[in-house]
């Protein structure tokens, strides 16, 4: 089953974590309430699409997300705002463990 662009709730700021050409998941999160793509910080890389929506816990809750597993999205540079890639840490400020 393919997820692409595959929406799970009303977004209120954009929310996507997405399969690249390296086979490696990365999540674009807007920074703020109603932010939109060219606002996203890119997370990653991750392992799987279980990692990635995991890490999410580490931020409020965006109110939806896109998904696309279809590996066809080129292996970021940077994040669309301009930022460098965030590499993923490894206390959780909302769950309260670690992630590996």
């Amino acid at each position: 089953m393919k997820f692409k662009d595959y929406i799970k709730e009303s977004m209120q700021r954009y929310c996507n974590i997405y399969k690249a050409k390296n086979k490696k998941w990365y999540l674009e999160l807007a920074d703020q309430e109603y932010g939109e793509y060219y606002d996203a910080t890119t997370y990653g890389p991750f392992n799987s699409m279980e990692n990635a929506e995991d890490y999410l816990d580490n931020f409020s809750n965006p109110g939806g997300l896109g998904i696309d597993d279809s590996g066809d999205t080129p292996t970021p540079k940077k994040s669309p705002n301009g930022k460098p890639i965030q590499k993923p840490q490894t206390q959780r400020r909302y769950g309260g463990y670690r992630y590996r």
